[in-house]
């Protein structure tokens, strides 16, 4: 199937076969392919599909008996049949297959302002989020199933910086109306963590 890898990370759907390749030269006397979901191949040329959205790490080890090479590419599994509007990209996260938008903007104490980057790296209800460094994960966000224990779908955070915040997390649901949480932390302020189990009231209705 048609894959879009023409940025990192490679988009695909769940459920979508993806046809990888070899291309190795030279003897090739071990092959293990993983593909960042507990499953993984030998076989030259796998074909694989994703059951969940989520951040998944394919890696490709060769080795011809007596040296070994690893290559990998970074996959994002977006739900084939989504439940909002979300469009994930390089600022914003789709959590819960795309219903919920989360972004992130930093400011400093002089009042610079920025976009935090999503990074490569998460589950279908968890994301993560940098401001410079791309190794330097600053926020994590997610948003969780509360509907049998009190009704409501959940946002937790937890952040790493002493830079000031504000999350925003965006029901995209055609009968949620938009319905949104923020949540802001001041620059030099110590961030708390965030354990709102009250954020979206509607949202368990079928």
């Amino acid at each position: 199937m048609d894959v879009d890898c023409s940025e990192d990370p490679c988009r695909v759907y769940t459920g979508q076969p993806v046809r990888f390749a070899d291309v190795s030269t030279g003897a090739v006397t071990g092959r293990q392919w993983r593909f960042g979901d507990g499953r993984s191949a030998g076989d030259r040329s796998p074909a694989h599909r994703w059951l969940v959205p989520g951040f998944f790490d394919v890696t490709l080890a060769v080795s011809d008996g007596s040296r070994e090479s690893v290559a990998s590419r970074t996959f994002l599994v977006e739900a084939a049949e989504p439940l909002g509007t979300c469009d994930a990209n390089s600022s914003t996260r789709c959590l819960r297959s795309s219903r919920y938008a989360v972004d992130v903007t930093w400011r400093t104490a002089d009042g610079a302002v920025g976009a935090g980057a999503v990074a490569p790296v998460g589950t279908d209800d968890s994301g993560l989020f940098r401001f410079f460094d791309r190794s330097n994960w600053e926020i994590l966000v997610k948003v969780l199933d509360g509907c049998e224990q009190n009704g409501h779908v959940w946002v937790f955070a937890a952040a790493t910086t002493d830079l000031g915040y504000e999350i925003r997390v965006v029901d995209t649901a055609p009968n949620a109306g938009g319905a949104k949480k923020v949540y802001v932390n001041g620059p030099g302020s110590a961030a708390p963590a965030i354990t709102d189990v009250t954020a979206f009231p509607d949202a368990c209705a079928p």
